[in-house]
């Protein structure tokens, strides 16, 4: 029903005369699996959205008006999407805006690995395990709060070890594609927050070990995985560069190594693909 009275709205608003402001992508293109920036520049709003993919977006006060991070999943095909959009001001007047987004296809490399059969094939105590687990991380990824993030950060200094988005084969068995991304850190290295939020959750888990997940707010958060000691607790509110924990090799890992997944309402996008929209266009 939200999704006809939007479009109904909008095929009204296209002919309405538009007032003082520009809405834009601050980048035409992208790749699967990256960050799309829709940012509205003029009079503040009262409320904004956007169609993308057959969903509706919000866009959230911002400096000099609002901005929305849409996530462009992996699995969304290349082509050219077009964006439709909502605006009512302050005053109650309205425009509309029509925009085209080009997603274009990212080939990632396939890596071959070989680790003990029980981690790659779990027993069925470990799959109940395994299920609770991932209905309680479902349960964090769905949160809406409101927006704690301004600008983002490495959370380690040192190299990128495994990218996002690498297919893998264990055991001559594919798996999903990786959830993150990999930093090549020592065991020890402190892990500070890519951003200002607030402490999800912190648990031993099965695949990642000492996990801390923050919420950054309007629907993003990050995981930081396989940490050999967490500093934090839920609830705690953290400044981006705070030290969550250091670095290990606990959970389902053969080395110790930072592993950061990054989840925009539900779906994971490229970790290393928002540190790069926020050097680009974030950052003061």
């Amino acid at each position: 029903m939200m999704r006809l009275i939007l479009l109904l709205s909008l095929s009204l608003l296209l002919t309405w005369p538009a007032w003082c402001g520009d809405l834009s992508l601050l980048s035409p293109q992208v790749y699967n699996g990256e960050v799309a920036v829709l940012r509205w520049q003029g009079e503040p709003l009262s409320f904004g959205v956007v169609r993308f993919r057959d969903e509706v977006f919000y866009l959230y006060p911002d400096t000099g008006g609002a901005v929305v991070l849409l996530p462009v999943g992996l699995d969304v095909p290349a082509g050219d999407y077009l964006l439709l959009s909502a605006l009512v001001d302050l005053q109650g007047r309205t425009t509309a805006t029509e925009l085209v987004l080009r997603v274009d296809y990212k080939e990632r490399p396939k890596e071959h690995l070989s680790l003990p059969e029980r981690m790659v094939t779990p027993g069925a105590k470990a799959v109940v395990r395994i299920n609770r687990e991932s209905d309680l991380l479902n349960e964090k990824f769905a949160l809406r709060s409101p927006r704690f993030w301004t600008t983002f950060q490495r959370p380690v200094s040192e190299p990128v070890s495994s990218v996002f988005g690498k297919r893998r084969v264990m055991n001559g068995k594919p798996k999903s594609p990786h959830s993150g991304t990999d930093f090549r850190s020592p065991h020890g290295t402190p892990v500070r927050s890519i951003s200002n939020g607030q402490v999800a959750l912190v648990s031993d888990l099965f695949y990642t070990g000492q996990t801390v997940v923050v919420d950054h707010g309007e629907g993003l958060l990050s995981l930081y995985a396989h940490l050999s000691k967490v500093v934090v607790e839920v609830g705690h509110e953290i400044m981006s560069g705070d030290v969550l924990g250091e670095v290990g090799s606990t959970g389902r890992s053969t080395g110790a190594h930072l592993h950061l997944t990054v989840r925009l309402l539900g779906e994971r996008v490229d970790p290393l693909a928002l540190l790069a929209i926020s050097e680009a266009y974030l950052d003061p």
